[in-house]
């Protein structure tokens, strides 16, 4: 209830600044003609200059101040206007920014503060008696010895932006305020997180003032070029799988510098000529409300939740392994994947090996020792799919009777068992060891990383006996009946 009621307050606040607007609707955006569903330049001649980077442009909730930011020769400035006696006033550096190199500035959504970066660190200018205040640096863990930039904030006052403390192209955190400060992060989903052939990162966040969505910047295997601007959606708590925005905002070019008017129709980017600090760079803006509204609805594309997990099969010995339901996930819900195997290679499972696609179980007894390497994929109503790999090692037979649970140091204790066990060697000393229990079915009940004299409760599978194995470059096996 007291959530509510704090969210509730603070979107009246919202509204009241909206609704206080005094701007002529004509003077909004710096007096600029609205844009259509085309991507063109904003304000060319006034905001975008020839020769100059410009990577950032922001608007106070109500409409009537505006920060820029912009680079020249190497030189950074946040530049201000704001809307005074029925015209805009002529840009000048920020009057409150004394930082060097201030760059990525953005109003909070209560018009209480101004977040931007200054030599990778994010600072903080707050609102108070019409002034806004000498900016100061978040404490850590906001800012790190670690490059912090992009900073977003949601209506709440939730802090989104993004760090390097994990990967040099960056990952995106957020922090909710507590008691005025921030003084928690957590990292957003791997989602939206990822540093993989695939995916380089992602940066330069904008989060809507509900957090109902997140726009951000990465490079993309699907993407048209550079740098993509892309959009994920929250879903109860959760991120969904992010779509590029498409043709009309992202082209081989580079586009970053996420924006959306405070109204939630225009989205400001930025598309320099290249990376470095001197390429000059211009804003764009295009109608956006349609498009944000229209992708919530169209298929998302399955992706590779946890990877499948390596397995390993006994020669003469049933395998049985179930793909785990949690490795893939459809936003638009698993009832809607189908799936298929075969060998990285392309070529079909080997005939001792089936694959059930309703069940996603593979199953069968293998008659020698080989390593298999298998791709898994899922593929939605749509037609859109993703895949993941994962090795089946066959190792030679092992006769259980031969085996009378202790060897080479093997140790089970007690055994016979009621179901709490102990399993001790000296075998693996300082090594990171595989501990994995089957039935005599060959299905595997457990497996987990080995702990040296670790207990083991085994009191809820039925009685019988079942197979222990140690697994390092060579495999113990060892026996335990459940009494």
């Amino acid at each position: 209830m007291k959530q509510s009621v704090v969210i509730l307050i603070s979107v009246l606040i919202f509204e009241s600044f909206v609704s206080s607007q005094t701007i002529p609707t004509d003077s909004l955006y710096l007096g600029q003609t609205p844009p259509g569903d085309s991507a063109i330049v904003f304000a060319p001649g006034t905001i975008s200059l020839p020769n100059r980077r410009e990577t950032k442009i922001v608007f106070s909730p109500n409409n009537e101040e505006c920060l820029i930011g912009i680079g020249i020769n190497n030189t950074f400035q946040i530049l201000y206007t704001d809307f005074y006696s029925g015209y805009w006033k002529d840009q000048a550096p920020a009057y409150f920014i004394p930082n060097s190199r201030p760059i990525e500035p953005f109003f909070s959504p209560d018009s209480l503060h101004v977040f931007f970066t200054s030599y990778a660190d994010i600072y903080m200018s707050t609102l108070a008696n019409q002034t806004w205040s000498s900016p100061v640096m978040l404490a850590s863990p906001v800012n790190t010895g670690y490059e912090e930039y992009h900073p977003t904030a949601s209506l709440n006052g939730t802090l989104y932006f993004c760090s390097m403390r994990e990967n040099p192209s960056g990952y995106l955190y957020r922090s909710v305020p507590e008691n005025g400060n921030y003084s928690t992060i957590e990292k957003l989903d791997a989602v939206i997180n990822r540093n993989s052939s695939d995916q380089d990162g992602a940066y330069d966040p904008f989060i809507a003032p509900d957090e109902s969505y997140i726009l951000f910047s990465s490079i993309r295997s699907e993407g048209y070029g550079q740098a993509d601007q892309y959009i994920s959606y929250n879903r109860n708590g959760s991120w969904t799988n992010p779509k590029n925005l498409g043709p009309t905002i992202n082209t081989p070019a580079i586009e970053y510098g996420s924006y959306v008017s405070p109204d939630g129709k225009y989205y400001f980017f930025s598309r320099p000529v290249g990376w470095g600090p001197a390429a000059a760079a211009d804003i764009y803006w295009i109608k956006i409300d349609d498009l944000i509204d229209s992708l919530r609805y169209t298929n998302f594309v399955p992706y590779v939740r946890n990877p499948i997990p390596d397995q390993t099969a006994f020669v003469g010995q049933l395998f049985n392994f179930t793909i785990p339901d949690s490795t893939f996930m459809d936003d638009d819900g698993n009832n809607t994947l189908s799936y298929h195997a075969n060998l990285t290679n392309g070529s079909p499972l080997p005939s001792w090996l089936t694959f059930d696609t309703l069940s996603a179980t593979f199953s069968g007894t293998p008659a020698i020792t080989e390593t298999l390497n298998i791709e898994v994929t899922a593929t939605d109503t749509a037609g859109a799919s993703a895949s993941t790999i994962f090795k089946i090692t066959v190792n030679p037979p092992v006769s259980i009777d031969q085996i009378n649970g202790t060897r080479e140091g093997f140790r089970i204790f007690p055994n016979p068992s009621g179901g709490i066990i102990k399993i001790s060697t000296d075998e693996f000393s300082g090594k990171t060891v595989i501990l994995e229990i089957n039935n005599l079915e060959g299905k595997v009940i457990l497996r987990d990383t080995f702990r040296n004299n670790t207990s083991i409760d085994l009191s809820s599978k039925p009685k019988g006996i079942y197979v222990i194995k140690l697994i390092d470059n060579e495999i113990i096996v060892g026996k335990i009946c459940l009494e």
